[in-house]
Protein backbone atom coordinates (compact mmCIF):
# COMPACT_ATOMS: atom_id res chain seq x y z
CA UNK A 1 0.00 0.00 0.00
CA UNK A 2 2.77 2.41 0.90
CA UNK A 3 3.97 2.16 -2.58
CA UNK A 4 0.45 3.11 -4.29
CA UNK A 5 0.39 5.99 -2.35
CA UNK A 6 4.00 7.07 -3.35
CA UNK A 7 3.56 6.20 -7.00
CA UNK A 8 0.06 6.60 -7.69
CA UNK A 9 -2.19 9.75 -8.50
CA UNK A 10 -5.13 7.94 -9.44
CA UNK A 11 -6.37 4.70 -7.89
CA UNK A 12 -8.66 2.34 -8.60
CA UNK A 13 -10.06 -0.48 -6.07
CA UNK A 14 -11.86 -3.56 -7.74
CA UNK A 15 -14.14 -5.71 -5.57
CA UNK A 16 -15.13 -8.59 -7.61
CA UNK A 17 -13.96 -7.74 -10.96
CA UNK A 18 -15.26 -4.42 -10.24
CA UNK A 19 -14.52 -1.02 -10.18
CA UNK A 20 -15.93 -0.47 -6.27
CA UNK A 21 -14.37 2.75 -6.19
CA UNK A 22 -12.25 5.12 -8.04
CA UNK A 23 -10.53 8.36 -6.35
CA UNK A 24 -6.59 10.16 -5.65
CA UNK A 25 -3.84 8.82 -3.25
CA UNK A 26 -5.48 11.66 -0.79
CA UNK A 27 -9.43 11.03 -1.77
CA UNK A 28 -8.71 7.44 -0.27
CA UNK A 29 -8.22 8.56 3.52
CA UNK A 30 -11.82 10.18 3.44
CA UNK A 31 -13.66 7.44 1.65
CA UNK A 32 -16.49 5.84 3.26
CA UNK A 33 -16.44 3.13 0.95
CA UNK A 34 -16.24 -0.06 3.48
CA UNK A 35 -14.39 -2.39 1.03
CA UNK A 36 -12.03 0.58 0.63
CA UNK A 37 -11.16 1.52 4.16
CA UNK A 38 -11.14 -1.95 5.38
CA UNK A 39 -8.03 -2.52 3.09
CA UNK A 40 -6.30 0.49 3.40
CA UNK A 41 -6.56 0.19 6.92
CA UNK A 42 -5.49 -3.20 7.38
CA UNK A 43 -1.92 -2.01 8.37
CA UNK A 44 -0.73 -0.63 12.23
CA UNK A 45 0.82 1.88 9.92
CA UNK A 46 -2.43 2.92 8.03
CA UNK A 47 -4.38 2.65 10.73
CA UNK A 48 -2.68 5.28 12.92
CA UNK A 49 -2.71 7.60 10.13
CA UNK A 50 -6.47 7.46 10.19
CA UNK A 51 -6.72 7.91 14.06
CA UNK A 52 -4.28 10.75 13.64
CA UNK A 53 -6.56 11.95 11.13
CA UNK A 54 -9.77 12.03 12.94
CA UNK A 55 -7.89 13.89 15.73
CA UNK A 56 -7.12 16.91 13.50
CA UNK A 57 -3.52 16.42 13.02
Amino acid sequence: MNSVMEIGETIVFLKDGLIAWEGSNKEIFKTDNEAVTDFVYSSDLFKKVRIAQNEGF
